[in-house]
């Protein structure tokens, strides 16, 4: 009778260093592992999200072309976007309700600064940009009732005018951002502090926000509200809002003074082809103790037309008033009697995450120098930027 069984070997001596570093990156990715595991099960998530974008080019002042000004050679960052980086997440509390939140910071990835733009010398008196300017909210949503935001939030308006519009939350290039929120008369910025929104659940494709900011002490409150349909290829919207003085706006808000504005907003995609377009007024009404009544028609119209992986961009808007605003020095930027810009560009994705693109725009303003004669100077300026766009 044969035994057919194998002795058994054992192990003795030093493990070999390959073998004691596997075990070692295994020691240090299971707990990794569990700890997203352990989110996982209990429907909790943190997500570090981003977006750099670096350009090169030939620019202007963004805030509009003045008599006297050259154009500079530069490398900056947001050509088709603001660059930033955050972090947020979400708990699911059952029932489909969600705890959410959002820190969001701008970063100028040219020199590692936060913020878009350093603070701003009287008269414009603008602070830069502070951390987690972009957004820092907490809220609550449920499926059946909505979502309730508080804290620092993207304006309904600046919501109403990148999402219909082809060349996105671009403020260098994007005619109705530049016309709107840049070196514009509208106060207001494109976020406010100390806000509380309301977002309804959508209903047979109609939704609707309502928006209001504490004042903190520097005057009267904003409100704004949204209304917007989406079916299809088809969608539009309309937004408003009133702002008394600016309560803690940033580098963007470059006006201290009360207004009003409404902008109406549709888009149709045709496949290949989508066409956006805009139609609004900025009402500026001053201060209490230096009350105006001028008023700016905005509008711009924009198509992307998508070839295979790249996109081709083009967009045309205008700011007008036929009331007589404050004369302004011929060495500031201008426009504050009208200002047109027509910007042609192309995108070409290297990958879902990736792109570069060429952008150009001729921008356009009149300037009223003397204020009781019909005197305004005109100023063109041409911006070229080529650069690259990389989402993570």
């Amino acid at each position: 009778m044969h035994d057919n069984t194998k002795p058994t070997r054992r192990l003795t001596g030093a493990i070999p260093t390959g073998a004691a570093l596997a075990l070692a990156g295994l020691a240090t990715v299971l707990p990794a592992q569990a700890q997203a595991q352990a989110q996982a099960n209990s429907g909790s998530s943190v997500q570090v999200y981003g977006l750099l974008d670096a350009a090169v080019g030939s620019m202007h002042n963004t805030s509009g072309i003045n008599a006297v000004e050259s154009p500079a050679k530069k490398q900056f960052s947001g050509g088709l976007s603001t660059s930033r980086w955050g972090i947020q997440g979400q708990e699911d509390l059952g029932e489909g309700r969600l705890a959410q939140f959002d820190l969001s910071s701008f970063i100028r990835n040219e020199s590692g600064a936060a913020g878009r733009s350093d603070a701003l010398p009287a008269p414009v008196n603008v602070a830069a940009d502070p951390y987690f300017s972009r957004a820092a909210w907490l809220g609550l949503s449920d499926p059946k009732l909505g979502r309730l935001r508080v804290g620092n939030i993207t304006t309904l308006l600046f919501s109403n005018s990148i999402t219909s519009n082809s060349l996105g939350d671009s403020t260098t290039f994007s005619p109705i951002n530049l016309l709107t929120f840049v070196g514009s008369p509208l106060s207001g910025g494109t976020a406010w502090a100390s806000s509380v929104v309301y977002d309804s659940p959508v209903i047979g494709g109609v939704s609707g926000s309502l928006a209001y900011a504490a004042s903190q002490n520097q005057g009267g409150p904003n409100t704004a509200a949204r209304v917007a349909y989406n079916a299809g290829p088809l969608s539009t919207s309309v937004a408003l809002q009133s702002v008394n003085r600016n309560p803690q706006t940033f580098a963007d808000g470059t006006s201290s003074n009360n207004t009003r504005a409404w902008q109406w907003a549709a888009s149709y995609d045709f496949k290949p082809l989508k066409v956006f377009g805009h139609l609004g007024q900025i009402d500026n009404r001053g201060t209490a103790s230096a009350p105006q009544s001028v008023q700016y028609r905005v509008w711009d119209v924009s198509a992307m037309l998508t070839m295979g992986s790249g996109r081709w961009l083009a967009a045309y808007g205008s700011r007008t008033t036929g009331d007589r605003p404050t004369a302004v020095a011929v060495t500031a930027a201008g426009g504050n009697v009208s200002r047109k810009i027509l910007t042609l560009g192309y995108s070409h994705a290297l990958s879902p995450r990736t792109e570069v693109y060429s952008l150009f725009a001729r921008d356009e303003t009149r300037t009223r120098q003397v204020p009781t004669a019909p005197t305004v100077v005109g100023a063109t300026g041409n911006n070229f930027a080529v650069g690259i766009r990389h989402r993570f």
